[in-house]
């Protein structure tokens, strides 16, 4: 089997701020400490959002942000780790404005992007019955155009499934040109009001339907992160962890750091008997170039 790859999701998306927890990192220099953090416990990939750098709120303006964050990890120990820019944060601008927004992104310099593969009703009302009104827009014609960003920017596009459906969207883009095989692909196990449920049972017909040449990984919420993790270390496939998902290291006890999570899913793997990937290693498993 081959080595498992950790991506620590370190800034967490739309809903994590110091609201939710005051280990959350906002600031550059606090970004890049925890992205050494995790490093240094064995991720080998990091997932960015842009963050607020008092509050941990969604940043307003989140393209000038990346760079700095990439440009503080690049100068730091860990230099080689891979870098993720979300596609999916941050979009909350003039429509006219979005496309735009997301050709720059894709060019950051980063090596993976997210990249949403279908529309969504909102996961999870956070208790506000308003928020059922919010559909995450993904349109297939976007997915093309914003994949075609990244493969002009030597980016891999990492396929974000939240539904079982949008693995044949997926399939279906390769049949027509506009994503390239091998393919990369996130399980989000969110389940909630409209997302795939985490369970074994859904994650074993996620695997079955995708490509046997693909990669994958899971990414689940809360109570749900590690043991879909186990699930996957398991079958085979890779995991991400980190606040974005999970701000608890265990029932009624705060995580005071990404890495610790990190830390988590290493031990597990140890006893599962998978051994961990480094960056370079990672690099290898998911074809991309070399360093």
């Amino acid at each position: 089997m081959e080595k498992l790859i950790i991506t620590a999701a370190v800034t967490g998306g739309e809903f994590i701020s110091r609201a939710q927890t005051e280990y959350v990192p906002c600031r550059v220099d606090e970004i890049v400490d925890e992205v050494c953090r995790c490093r240094k416990e064995g991720a080998s990939i990091v997932h960015l959002h842009a963050k607020d750098p008092e509050s941990g709120m969604p940043h307003r303006d989140p393209n000038p942000v990346f760079p700095e964050y990439i440009k503080g990890i690049q100068e730091s120990e860990a230099s080689d780790i891979i870098i993720n820019i979300t596609t999916g944060g941050g979009r909350w601008v003039d429509p006219k404005k979005l496309d735009k927004l997301m050709e720059e992104r894709c060019g950051f310099g980063q090596e993976i992007s997210s990249l949403n593969m279908g529309s969504v009703n909102i996961w999870e009302d956070m208790g506000s019955r308003a928020l059922r009104n919010i559909v995450f827009s993904n349109p297939l014609s976007t997915i093309k155009k914003w994949a075609g960003y990244m493969y002009r920017n030597g980016v891999k596009p990492e396929l974000e499934v939240y539904d079982t459906g949008m693995i044949n969207t997926a399939l279906r883009f390769v049949e027509e040109g506009a994503l390239k095989e091998p393919l990369h692909f996130q399980f989000v196990m969110f389940g909630g009001l409209s997302c795939m449920s985490p369970t074994p049972k859904t994650l074993m017909y996620c695997v079955e339907s995708a490509p046997e040449n693909s990669t994958w990984s899971v990414c689940a919420p809360g109570k749900y992160e590690m043991p879909m993790a186990a699930m996957a270390i398991m079958l085979g496939g890779h995991v991400r962890v980190g606040f974005e998902d999970n701000i608890y290291l265990e029932k009624g006890v705060l995580a005071r750091s990404n890495s610790e999570l990190v830390a988590k899913a290493v031990r597990i793997a140890s006893e599962l008997g998978r051994e961990i990937a480094a960056p370079d290693e990672a690099r290898e498993i998911l074809n991309l170039p070399a360093r």
